[in-house]
């Protein structure tokens, strides 16, 4: 699975953190992102990496929770947020909105401010 994108970083663009579980689609979504162009997004693919990851940046603008996630490990990472970074937004396709990249895409772009 070499050549998966795993990370879009774009200097200077507000963050965001990614839980998913699938290499293939963390990759559709990253590539979304990369064609963006205005965003860095960092792809994990479990919880227990998406909050090591999220403890280890200076600075998150959005975390985005997808799919695959049961009810219990969203409370975690909502909790988690809660306790250390309670300033950050939440986005969770299938939930707020549905599923569909056009809709993250959206989503996202209102989240962190960004245009078009």
């Amino acid at each position: 699975m070499s050549g998966l994108l795993s990370e879009v970083v774009v200097p200077n663009a507000p963050v965001m953190v990614i839980f998913g579980g699938n290499p293939m689609r963390r990759h559709e979504v990253l590539s979304m992102f990369a064609a963006m162009g205005d965003v860095t997004a960092y792809g994990t693919l479990s919880e227990e990496e998406g909050l090591a990851l999220l403890s280890s940046l200076p600075r998150v603008d959005l975390v985005l929770i997808g799919g695959r996630y049961d009810d219990a490990q969203r409370r975690r990472i909502r909790a988690w947020l809660k306790e250390r970074r309670p300033a950050t937004p939440l986005t969770e396709p299938g939930l707020d909105y549905p599923y569909d990249n056009e809709a993250i895409r959206s989503d996202v772009r209102a989240k962190l401010g960004l245009r078009g």
